[in-house]
This record gives structure tokens, C-alpha cells and sequence, in this order.
């Protein structure tokens, strides 16, 4: 439901000057989540510990939902326009996870501590999408318990029980 309109409002510009910023919406967003990205980037930077790098992914997801689903759901109406500064700073996000997989698994290939380290963030992403639909709590499982659970199959000595 995010349109120019309700933007230029919102900051007090008219729909011209916007677009005199801004390709068009896509790019707006794009610039929004590149933001996102970083904010997000620094705030998992801060440990090292699988465990704490998937809490931080949650809490943040919870704490900054609009943010969140913006840059997960958001759909570029032409996917080649997407500038690659958003991958390159996408896979920041993997690399995080990939030092910690692979100071925990040192026997691991490069190969497979990437694999490790994107089913985890899947499994992570997907416990936070069905957290913020309310999808997830219904049946009195913690949102903390099931990460801590699938953390354990990844670091069975980092999940905090």
C-alpha cells in the first residue's frame, strides 16, 4: 500500500520533487532498504555467537516490523533494475553467519559453511515471518524456544536451553 502520494505527504514535498529523487518507488525503497541492511548489519555484528546473531535477527524483526517485511516482501516491479549494492549487502548478512558456522565447524568446506549459514538464516527468517503474521505462538511455542531449537541442530553447545 506504499505509494508516492502518501510519501511526499508524509514528508512535506510534493510528488515531483520525490521523483526528482527518485527513480520511481522502487527505488525509494531500495534506498530505504539499504538503510535497513546496514542498521540490520551492525546490529548482528555485535557478537559472534550463533545464538545471539539469531536472537539479535528476531528481536530486530519484532522491534522494526515495517522495516523488516519492506525489505523481505518488497517485489521490484523489474527485478534487473535492482542495483547490486542491495545483493552485495544482503550477503553481508551470510557472511556474519558463515564466520561464526565456520569458527564452530573449522572441518567444514567454504561451501558448506555457506550452505550452514543460509538454511539457518532461512530457518531464522522463516520463525520471524510467521512470528510478525501471528502465526507462530497460537500453540504456546516461544518464538525463542523454536530458534533455540533449531540453533542447537546447527551449534548443539550455543543454544541456550
Amino acid at each position: 500500500g506504499l505509494n508516492a502520494r502518501f510519501i511526499a505527504k508524509a514528508i512535506g514535498c510534493s510528488v515531483g520533487t520525490l521523483y526528482n529523487v527518485f527513480k520511481n518507488i522502487d527505488f525509494l525503497i531500495f534506498e530505504v532498504n539499504m538503510r535497513t541492511l546496514i542498521t540490520l548489519e551492525k546490529h548482528l555484528q555485535k557478537t559472534r555467537d550463533l545464538s545471539e546473531i539469531i536472537t539479535c535477527y528476531i528481536d530486530y524483526a519484532a522491534n522494526n516490523q515495517n522495516l523488516w517485511s519492506t525489505l523481505f516482501e518488497h517485489r521490484f516491479s523489474n527485478p534487473n533494475d535492482t542495483p547490486s549494492d542491495y545483493y552485495n549487502k544482503r550477503e553481508n548478512l551470510f557472511h556474519i553467519l558463515e564466520q561464526s558456522i565456520a569458527a564452530k565447524k573449522p572441518a567444514l568446506s567454504q561451501h558448506q559453511v555457506a550452505l550452514e549459514a543460509r538454511a539457518l538464516w532461512a530457518g531464522a527468517h522463516g520463525i520471524c515471518s510467521l512470528m510478525l503474521n501471528n502465526k507462530l505462538s497460537d500453540d504456546g511455542f516461544k518464538p525463542q524456544d523454536i530458534a533455540n531449537t533449531l540453533i542447537s541442530k546447527f551449534d548443539p553447545q550455543g543454544a541456550q536451553q
